[in-house]
C-alpha cells in the first residue's frame, strides 16, 4: 500500500466537480494507510492526515506515475494528492511561486510554446458572462496554466489545429502527469488588510464597454502593469495513474466567504430570507440574506467609473456546499486533513496556513471509466469524492444551479457544438475535458455543449 518510511512518495492531483453515488468503499473503508510516523490510519473517517515531512523542507515532488490503484486506494489517497500538489505548486521558486513559472494556455500553439507571462486576463465566471465583484467594487481575475506535460501533448498531436483535433482519435487520453490550474486573484486596494494573503505584483488587462457590456475585448486589451493582488482561489486538475478523467481539487483562502448553515448530519437548512452570516468576510457583507448571494450580474452589470474600474452591483459570496458535499467520510477526510496540514502549516509560520481544500472530485473506476460523449448529467454513476464542489469564487453563479454545481458539469467529453460556420461539430472525445483545447477550436468564447 504505502511505504510508511517513504512518506515523500505521496503525490498527485486536484480540480472541480459533478454528482453521482459514493463508492462501497468510500463508505466503509478500513483500510490501514500509514502516512505519517505518528501511525495514523488514513481512508477512515476523520484520521486522514499528512506526512510531517512535507512541512520540514522542501515538498516531495508529487509522483502521480505511483497512485494507489484498486485495493490499494482510499478516498483519503485523494485529498492527499491534492494537498501535496497545493503545497508543492505553492513553494518558492527562483523568486516566484512554482506555479507562477508554469506555462500559460497559450503554450499549445508552436509559436508560443515557452511562453510564461502570466497577465490576469479572465474575468467571466464559469458558463457564466457574470463577473464576480469585490466589496470595493472591482472585478476578481483569473488566469490559466499547464504543466510541460500537457503542453507537449498537445503540440506532439497537433490538438492546436482544428482540421486535426476534429479527426483526432476520441479515446485517447492526456497522459499521466498532465497538469492545468486555474488562479483567481483580488485586487488589492490601498489600505487594505491582505497581511493573512498571499500577494504579488501582477499584469492585469482593463475592462471597458464591449457590446453594451463591462468585458475584456479579445483584441489589444490595454494593461495595467504591477498591480497588487491577492490569491483568493486555486483549481488544481491534474491526471495521475488511472485516472485520465483528471482529478478536479479546488483550495480558497479561509477569509473569502460563509458557509450556508447545516444541520448535524450536514444537511443544508439555510434559510433563503435569513442571514448566511453576522460577520464581514473578504467577499460577504454581515448579514446579507442567502437570498442576496450569489446572484449573477450578466444582465445588470455597469461601470461606476470607467477610469477607476469600479461595477455595480457587488457580489455577495457564499459557499453552498461545505467540502462540495459527497459521503460523511469524504467529508470527514477533508476537515480532518485541512485541520491536520494547517496546524503543521502554522508551526512553520507559512502563510498558506490560511488557506484550505474546499473538495476533490474524481471517478471510482469500479462503477466507470472515461468514454467519448459522456456528461454526469445523463450518468453520474461512477463520479465520487466532492459531488457538488464548487469554488466560491470562480463557480460563484453556477453553484446554485443544479445541472451545472460540479467540475464535470464543464469538463466532460461530450461533442461542442458552439463553433463557426465554417468549422465542423466537434464529436465526444476524452480530451473534450480540456477547455482550453475547446475555447482555441471554436475561437474563443463560452463552450457550449450539444446536451
Amino acid at each position: 500500500m504505502k511505504n510508511i518510511a517513504n512518506q515523500c512518495f505521496f503525490l498527485l492531483l486536484v480540480t472541480c466537480l459533478v454528482a453521482c453515488n459514493s463508492s462501497p468503499k468510500e463508505k466503509t473503508e478500513t483500510l490501514a494507510v500509514a502516512a505519517s510516523n505518528t501511525g495514523g490510519i488514513n481512508g477512515v473517517d476523520g484520521n486522514c492526515v499528512a506526512p510531517p515531512e512535507w512541512f520540514t523542507g522542501a515538498v516531495p515532488t508529487p509522483q502521480p506515475q505511483n497512485f494507489p490503484q484498486g485495493d490499494d486506494v482510499t478516498n483519503c489517497d485523494f485529498h492527499l494528492i491534492s494537498w501535496q500538489y497545493f503545497l508543492w505548486l505553492t513553494e518558492e521558486v527562483n523568486g516566484k511561486l512554482r506555479f507562477e513559472n508554469l506555462y500559460t494556455s497559450n503554450a499549445i500553439h508552436p509559436e508560443t510554446k515557452n511562453d510564461t507571462y502570466q497577465v490576469l486576463d479572465i474575468v467571466e465566471q464559469a458558463l457564466s458572462k457574470g463577473i464576480l465583484i469585490d466589496q470595493h467594487g472591482r472585478a476578481v481575475y483569473s488566469n490559466i496554466m499547464i504543466n510541460d506535460i500537457y503542453r507537449d501533448w498537445v503540440l506532439d498531436n497537433k490538438l492546436y489545429d482544428p482540421k486535426v483535433f476534429v479527426d483526432f482519435d476520441a479515446t485517447a487520453d492526456f497522459p499521466v502527469g498532465s497538469m492545468s490550474l486555474k488562479a483567481n486573484w483580488k485586487l488589492v486596494q490601498p489600505g487594505e488588510d491582505v497581511s493573512n494573503l498571499y500577494t504579488t505584483k501582477a499584469d492585469i488587462q482593463l475592462l471597458t464597454m464591449v457590446d453594451g457590456e463591462p468585458r475584456i475585448p479579445e483584441d489589444n486589451p490595454q494593461i495595467q502593469k504591477d498591480v497588487e493582488v491577492a490569491l483568493i482561489g486555486l483549481h488544481i486538475a491534474v491526471v495521475v495513474e488511472g485516472h485520465p478523467e483528471f482529478i478536479w481539487a479546488t483550495f480558497e483562502f479561509d477569509g473569502n466567504a460563509p458557509n450556508f448553515k447545516e444541520d448535524a448530519s450536514g444537511v443544508v437548512v439555510q434559510g433563503m430570507n435569513d442571514p448566511v452570516s453576522d460577520k464581514n468576510w473578504l467577499l460577504y457583507t454581515a448579514n446579507t440574506t442567502a437570498r442576496q448571494t450569489n446572484a449573477n450580474n450578466a444582465e445588470i452589470l455597469e461601470f461606476v467609473d470607467e477610469s477607476k474600474q469600479t461595477l455595480t452591483p457587488v457580489t455577495q459570496v457564499a459557499r453552498q456546499y461545505a467540502q462540495g458535499g459527497g459521503s460523511s467520510t469524504n467529508r470527514g477526510n477533508i476537515d480532518h486533513l485541512n485541520t491536520n496540514a494547517k496546524d503543521q502549516l502554522k508551526k512553520e509560520g507559512s502563510i498558506w496556513e490560511n488557506y484550505f481544500e474546499v473538495g476533490a472530485v474524481w471517478f471510482n473506476t469500479e462503477k466507470g471509466v472515461l468514454k467519448p460523449d459522456w456528461n454526469p448529467n445523463v450518468d453520474s454513476t461512477m463520479v465520487t469524492g466532492s459531488l457538488t464542489l464548487s469554488n466560491a469564487t470562480i463557480e460563484t453563479f453556477t453553484q446554485k444551479v443544479r445541472s451545472q454545481n460540479s467540475c464535470f458539469s464543464c469538463h466532460n467529453t461530450f461533442p461542442v457544438t458552439n463553433v463557426p460556420l465554417s468549422t465542423k461539430v466537434l464529436p465526444g472525445k476524452n480530451a473534450n475535458t480540456s477547455h482550453i483545447l475547446l475555447k482555441n477550436y471554436q475561437g474563443g468564447g463560452e463552450v457550449k455543449r450539444s446536451n
